[in-house]
């Protein structure tokens, strides 16, 4: 009995030390005060049975992006910002009686965007084309406001700092519903492309997702910094 008990527990010692250390952020406490006045929305791309693209091997966007959302949520609440999400789980946005889904999610997506005065917001997605060859995560904006520019090359200079699968540069584009009905800085990051095998599979790591999530962050610190807007100051209200 005794041999047994002592064999559990080495085992349940082995088992502890093999975490990976990028888990302790965790179980960090979470500051109980807002220390920035500007507000930072994560916009998780998709959600209910719009899954979005996905890998040959399964891996859905809709639940890749909600889990990079969550992990730059964590490093910005840790860091003292308010942090505002426009969804919280698999669902969408759109009502239960909604006649076109797709657009009424949007449209609330943007409404959030719109509804506080002092904030910027970054909407997270996963790429995929017919050509299995294109990897790497990017950043776009709408090319009608400096601030977006700034922001998406802020985010992508940090993921090329920290990434070196990433190499890419930030592009403006003018047909994205959510860039360009934003009237707060905004910027899209693509993580990567699960049309490509060996990018899906890095993408499915949760330790790259960490990575992914530490860059997107990195990047946001950088544009409120160079921008002037991480002066402690009461934090902007928004609307209901």
């Amino acid at each position: 009995m005794k041999k047994a008990l002592i064999i559990s527990t080495l085992v349940l010692s082995l088992l502890l030390i093999s975490i990976p250390f990028i888990r302790a952020n965790v179980l960090r406490e979470q500051p109980t005060e807002v220390f920035y006045s500007v507000s930072v929305i994560l916009d998780a791309g998709h959600g209910g049975k719009d899954g979005g693209a996905s890998s040959r091997d399964g891996l859905i966007e809709r639940e890749l992006v909600f889990n990079i959302t969550k992990f730059v949520e964590e490093n910005l609440r840790l860091q003292g910002f308010n942090v505002i999400l426009t969804r919280f789980d698999e669902h969408d946005l759109a009502s239960d009686y909604a006649t076109n889904r797709k657009r009424e999610d949007l449209n609330r997506r943007a409404k959030i965007m719109n509804s506080c005065e002092n904030a910027i917001a970054v909407s997270i997605h996963a790429n995929s084309i017919n050509n299995t060859r294109w990897r790497g995560a990017q950043t776009f904006y709408d090319p009608r406001s400096l601030e977006n520019k700034e922001l998406a090359t802020h985010i992508m200079e940090a993921m090329r700092a920290n990434i070196s699968e990433v190499t890419r540069e930030q592009r403006p584009i003018s047909n994205i519903y959510i860039l360009r009905n934003s009237e707060i800085p905004t910027a899209l990051v693509e993580v990567g492309f699960l049309s490509n095998p060996d990018e899906a599979r890095l993408l499915a790591c949760e330790d790259y997702q960490r990575l992914l999530a530490y860059a997107i962050f990195e990047g946001i610190l950088s544009y409120i910094e160079v921008m002037g807007l991480n002066e402690p100051a009461p934090l902007a209200a928004c609307d209901d």
